[in-house]
């Protein structure tokens, strides 16, 4: 009789322990759902957990009543943004036009990024270049009497201002 006892006891603490960690994961569903959505209301940006309006009020209790009916995270979105539109949805979606829109300016911003740094790295490259020649000019000698060509042309054209 002790041990049916026992047992019925331990019976009866694992089926608690586990209707607790089903209802704590349950709640932890509604949270979850909750803060991907924001207020229905017109021109609200609210997120739901936070708003006060009898829409948000009326989500919140569909959301945990319907999450305790059993229903998947995907199914109570999909009937709340079914009843309420895409707005209700606290991030673009991702598919399709919105998904577009969100990602083709950073495509622009690091697309330009990546021209500019490749025509940057060109115009340094072609500008050593230069520099090069330049030095390997005035290092053979030929540099000073085209320095001077270049001081009698400057000459000229003041000259021809003045």
């Amino acid at each position: 009789m002790k041990a049916l006892q026992t047992v019925l006891l331990a019976t009866l603490m694992a089926a608690s322990i586990s209707l607790w960690g089903a209802d704590t994961a349950s709640a932890d569903l509604a949270d979850d759902i909750i803060s991907e959505l924001r207020c229905p209301t017109a021109g609200s940006s609210q997120p739901l957990s936070t708003a006060d309006s009898p829409d948000a009020a009326w989500m919140r209790g569909f959301i945990r009543a319907k999450v305790t009916e059993g229903w998947s995270k995907q199914r109570i979105v999909d009937t709340l943004v079914y009843q309420y539109g895409e707005r209700v949805m606290a991030g673009p979606a991702k598919q399709g036009f919105s998904l577009a829109a969100w990602l083709t300016p950073f495509a622009i911003i690091f697309g330009g990024a990546g021209v500019l740094g490749a025509l940057l790295t060109r115009w340094l490259s072609a500008r050593k270049l230069h520099d090069a020649y330049l030095n390997a000019e005035m290092a053979r000698g030929s540099g000073e009497t085209g320095l001077r060509r270049y001081e009698e042309q400057l000459l000229r054209e003041l000259e021809r201002f003045e």
